[in-house]
This record gives structure tokens, C-alpha cells and sequence, in this order.
């Protein structure tokens, strides 16, 4: 069983074609970042992503041409990188869509990405409501409001309300 997130556009269309711009980001390590992190970041369009992993390329190539016996402990370092890379490819995915103003709306799973979006889109079907939009709940509903004469104690941050 395969877990995604699902992150929703920054402008969002209505209608049926609301659903089709979806991104589907899957949880835990990622093989292609692993073996083609450029061109895994590039087809992501994970520009800023894209720059610090160029940096750190170039910076351990130099380190390993200009300082003489450091090919050991670059050839481990750049092995270890991109390990981590592919471990946390997936979330920085997730944060360069946070970035572009893309927002989580979901978690969907299944045994590969089509049982996922389907499961996902299923769910949002019947959750959509009948007619009208869907009412967001205050975030002072069910709290008691009680109002607090001068000179009376408050308990909160102010120690005496004004």
C-alpha cells in the first residue's frame, strides 16, 4: 500500500475540471531521484531545490580537484547525499509546492497512483455537499464568551482587562 498527499493548486477552477490539476505526492523514498536527481528535479520544476543541489554538486567536485587526498571522503560524502537526497526528495517536493502557494488537502492511498487518485476523488464525491458551499466552522464555536468588567482578573496573558 502506497500513501500519497494531495495538494491542491493556488487557484483552484470549479466545476469537473477542478480535479485536474491535483498533485499526487508520494510518501518514503524515491528511486528516481535516486538515479536522475537533476532530471527528477527538473521534470518536478523544483527550481530553488534545483540550485542548492547544483551547489552542492559543484562544491564537492571542487573541493575534490583543488584538495589533494579528499577523493575518499568526497566519494563517501557524495554517495551519503544523495542517499539523503532521494530519502527526503519527496518532501521537498511537498515544500516547493508549499512555496508556489499549492496547499495539502488530503491523503489518499492504494496500491499504486491510479488506485490512489480514484480512492481519493471517490471520497471527495461523496463528501461534496448537495447544494451550496460548505459552511467552515468558527473557530470560537462552542466556547463560552463572557465578558470582564474593569478591575476584574482575566486569565490569559493580561492580568487585568482595560
Amino acid at each position: 500500500m502506497k500513501v500519497f498527499t494531495v495538494h491542491e493548486p493556488p487557484a483552484p477552477t470549479e466545476g469537473s475540471a477542478r480535479f485536474d490539476r491535483h498533485a499526487f505526492v508520494r510518501e518514503g523514498f524515491s528511486w528516481a531521484a535516486l538515479f536522475f536527481p537533476f532530471l527528477w528535479l527538473l521534470w518536478h520544476r523544483m527550481w530553488w531545490v534545483l540550485f542548492g543541489w547544483l551547489a552542492v554538486a559543484v562544491a564537492t567536485t571542487l573541493i575534490a580537484e583543488l584538495i589533494p587526498g579528499t577523493e575518499v571522503a568526497v566519494g563517501i560524502f557524495s554517495v551519503l547525499f544523495t542517499l539523503w537526497f532521494a530519502l527526503e526528495a519527496n518532501e521537498l517536493r511537498r515544500w516547493s509546492l508549499e512555496q508556489k502557494g499549492w496547499r495539502m488537502v488530503g491523503i489518499a492511498a492504494g496500491r499504486d497512483l491510479v488506485e490512489a487518485e480514484q480512492s481519493f476523488f471517490r471520497r471527495q464525491e461523496h463528501a461534496r455537499p448537495a447544494a451550496g458551499p460548505a459552511r467552515v466552522p468558527s473557530v470560537n464555536a462552542g466556547l463560552a464568551v463572557r465578558t470582564v468588567g474593569v478591575g476584574e482578573p482575566v486569565i490569559g496573558v493580561f492580568p487585568h482587562a482595560n
